[in-house]
Formats: C-alpha cells, sequence, structure tokens
C-alpha cells in the first residue's frame, strides 16, 4: 500500500503485519464540527481497509482536557471545567458511536498522563531542548534549526519575519514555544517546574512517546491546519527527545467549507456533527467524504448533500428489489464473492485511498446488478451482491443488500400480492404498511 507522507512529499510503501497509528483528537471545549470529522473518517476508513486484509492495527488517540479554551468556557458558563469536559467527551463518544467508528485502541485524557508529561518535559530540559524561566518551560527552537520547519515546508527566516508571534519577554527566541505554562487561571497541577499545566505540543509528543515506546510510530494523522505549529512543535520535541521521526507517515486531509466559506464560529457556518446527525444518516456524511480525495479541499454544499442521499436511497431500494426478487424467483443466494472486483476495490484503495475511484466502482457494481434483475439471468446475482457488500462493509458504510427473506416477509409479500389482486385494497393497504417497515417494499 502507498500513502502519501508530508514530511517527504511523497508517497511512501507501509507493508507490514502490524502498523501504529495515532491521530489527533479534539479539545472538548464545545461541540465538535463535522470539519472535525474529516480526519476521524479518514482513519476509520484506513483503519478497515487494513483490518480487512489482516493487518494488526494499534490506534492511539488523545482528548485534550486541559486548555486556556476550556477554562474560558468555564467562566463564561459559570461552572468548572470537569463539568464542561465532561458534557463534551460524553457528546463527541456519541458522535463516534453514531458514526459506527472503529474505537481506538486507547483514547487518553492528557488529565491522566500529568506525572508522565512532568518527567517528559524535564528529559528536554536536561537535553537542553528545553528551559526554564521562572515555572515558565519553553522548547529552544534554535537548537534544532536544521529540522525545525521540515515538516510544513517552513524556513525559521521566514517564520519570524512572516508571522505573527505572540510577545513574551521571556523567551530565548520568538519562535520558541510552551512546553509547561505557568499559571493562576484555571486548573493547575504539581510539577518539577511548580503549579501550571502542560502545553498543547507537547501532550501528543508524551502520548505517542509512551505508547508506543519511543519508537518511530508508522501513521500519524490530522487535519492540514493542525500541520503547523502543532505537528511541527510535536515532531521536533519528539526528535530531540528520541533523537529520531516520529512517525515514518504524517498523513494530513485537506480543509472543508462549507458553501465556499471556511467554517468558523463568528460567521456562524460550523456546523456541528451533532446537528448534522440528527438531520441525516451517518452514511452520507461517509459517502461525501469518499467523493474526493483525502488530501484535496472539501466543499460540503446542500446538492453535496442531496446527492449522498439519493445514493442511500438507490442502495435501500436495491435492497428491497433484491428481496422481492428472492421471494418471487424463489432464490437463494450463496456467499460466493466476485475477486475481480475486489482486486479493482483494493488497488484503488492501496493507491493513497482512491476513494473516488471506489465509489465509481461501486455505481458499476450497481448497474450490473440491475442488469441482471433486468434480464432475470441470476446466475452472477450473489458474486455481485457479495462483492458490493463487502466493499461497503470495509469503507463503513452501514447501508448493504439484503441477501435473506425471513418467512414472515415471504408470507406477507405473498398475501400482500394476492390481496391486490383481489382487489382488496384496504388490507393489501395494511399489508404494505408492513411490508415497508419491514423495508421489502
Amino acid at each position: 500500500m502507498k500513502l502519501f507522507d508530508t514530511l517527504s512529499q511523497n508517497k511512501k510503501h507501509i507493508n507490514k503485519k502490524a502498523i501504529n497509528i495515532y491521530s489527533c483528537g479534539p479539545t472538548i471545549y464545545d461541540f465538535i464540527h463535522i470539519g472535525n470529522a474529516r480526519p476521524i473518517l479518514l482513519m476509520d476508513t484506513l483503519i478497515r481497509f487494513l483490518e480487512t486484509n489482516g493487518i494488526k492495527v494499534n490506534f492511539l488517540q488523545n482528548i485534550t482536557d486541559i486548555d486556556d479554551k476550556i477554562i474560558q468556557k468555564a467562566i463564561s458558563e459559570n461552572t468548572t471545567e470537569k463539568e464542561i469536559t465532561n458534557k463534551y467527551l460524553s457528546a463527541f463518544l456519541d458522535n463516534l458511536n453514531k458514526l459506527n467508528i472503529r474505537m481506538p485502541n486507547k483514547l487518553i485524557p492528557i488529565s491522566e498522563k500529568i506525572n508522565e508529561m512532568n518527567n517528559f518535559i524535564n528529559i528536554l530540559v536536561k537535553k537542553e531542548a528545553a528551559y526554564n524561566i521562572d515555572g515558565d518551560v519553553y522548547f529552544d527552537i534554535s537548537k534544532y534549526q536544521k529540522e525545525y520547519g521540515k515538516l510544513s515546508n517552513k524556513k525559521i527566516d521566514d517564520l519570524i519575519s512572516g508571522n505573527r508571534v505572540e510577545i513574551d519577554l521571556k523567551k530565548k527566541n520568538s519562535l520558541d514555544f510552551s512546553v509547561w505554562k505557568k499559571t493562576n487561571l484555571g486548573i493547575k497541577f504539581d510539577s518539577s517546574f511548580g503549579k501550571g499545566r502542560p502545553g498543547w505540543h507537547t501532550e501528543c509528543a508524551l502520548l505517542i512517546d509512551e505508547y508506543f515506546d519511543g519508537e518511530t510510530i508508522d501513521i500519524h494523522s490530522g487535519g492540514i491546519d493542525l500541520q503547523f505549529p502543532h505537528h511541527e512543535n510535536e515532531r521536533i520535541q519528539y526528535v530531540a527527545k528520541n533523537n529520531k521521526e516520529l512517525a515514518n507517515i504524517w498523513m494530513h486531509n485537506g480543509h472543508l467549507t462549507i458553501d465556499g466559506e471556511k467554517m468558523s464560529k463568528s460567521i456562524g457556518n460550523a456546523m456541528t456533527l451533532t446537528n448534522f446527525l440528527e438531520n441525516y444518516q451517518a452514511d452520507i456524511l461517509r459517502w461525501v467524504f469518499l467523493t474526493t480525495h483525502y488530501k484535496q479541499p472539501l466543499n460540503i454544499s446542500d446538492d453535496l448533500i442531496e446527492q449522498g442521499k439519493k445514493f442511500i436511497t438507490k442502495l435501500n431500494n436495491l435492497s428491497k428489489k433484491i428481496k422481492q426478487n428472492l421471494i418471487i424467483e424463489s432464490l437463494k443466494l450463496d456467499k460466493q464473492i466476485d475477486f475481480s472486483y475486489i482486486e479493482q476495490f483494493n488497488q484503488y484503495m492501496s493507491d493513497d485511498l482512491n476513494t473516488s475511484r471506489v465509489l465509481t466502482l461501486i455505481e458499476e457494481i450497481l448497474k450490473d446488478i440491475n442488469k441482471i434483475i433486468l434480464s432475470k439471468d441470476f446466475s452472477l446475482l450473489s458474486l455481485k451482491i457479495n462483492s458490493l457488500n463487502y466493499i461497503l462493509s470495509t469503507l463503513g458504510i452501514s447501508c448493504s443488500i439484503k441477501t435473506v427473506v425471513t418467512q414472515e416477509e415471504e408470507k406477507l409479500y405473498k398475501d400482500w400480492k394476492e390481496k391486490v389482486t383481489q382487489k382488496d385494497f384496504e388490507n393489501a393497504d395494511l399489508l404494505r404498511n408492513e411490508l415497508i417497515k419491514m423495508e421489502v417494499l
């Protein structure tokens, strides 16, 4: 399998029996928006494909439950940080459940790793990669000028001259970032440097270092908005501590816009995932994300959502049609698969997750199945349907083509046809309503 690596700017082969993956999780101060769902579904699609092909995946994700945004939210709502994080962690987990996400092997709130964070920072200080100024600890970028900026393809001089940098007179250099923050506001923890809380960029580096025993992981994923400064700062700390790369492959998905505008709470177009899932099926969002290569920007519009709804309706209608034919033609389907379809599917997915081409393949299979139904030559029906269901399942799409009818469904369908023939429309309508609930009609 080949995946595009942001650091080298090349597609890299990955051919291992076991793969370690890390993905940045949410800061739980609010409901996540559908843009946050893109990296979630990207990793879900990749992991499902890998595991379907017999590859063992060890997947770690963090939860940022210590952050200035959480503190400000608690203050504005006159409540505690814990109540804020409990509320939005619960909402996040509910989102994952409704999206049918393959859960991480480990989901770690950073508040559980304060001691480990303290030890990690102490090592950076001892290596002179970080320095302590009156309880504030900063990473010293000047020690790693040849390495810093490689992931985001930025030069230090350009960053200093071309970007607005927060003024902090304690820093040795304007680009140095906080790894431990001395503060009197909000939740505070004891550390070797005094009371404070950890820096955001350090938590991911620490979790990867601890969970994967200081080894280079196979894949690190996240949105392109995290490439700089978060992932850049995360990587440089790992390099400083372990003298090795953090990840073999950095996967970044493109920006998501709503009707051509980047999502922003200030302009009111940041649709929450909770809100989306209250109005649309989860499979629709999966389909929407699959239409465009993950590295490319994606614009979500009413038209695109409508296309997704039509795709799911098409699958459901075909499933009903198959059920009807199973009854009418007294068909029994076996479990055979057309491996030519699976080979094409694997080929597209192995080429940096070419999901848009996979959707084209799905449409081709759907056309083939409809041709079979029209021709009444059902000899290849099992092969086509089972292949389609295999692909849909691997993509995490919950809709499938049903290949079995129950005795109750068969009896009700035949009774309904008989009532229609007898022009007993009142009872026929009652039976029809039951068959609609059973997704036969």
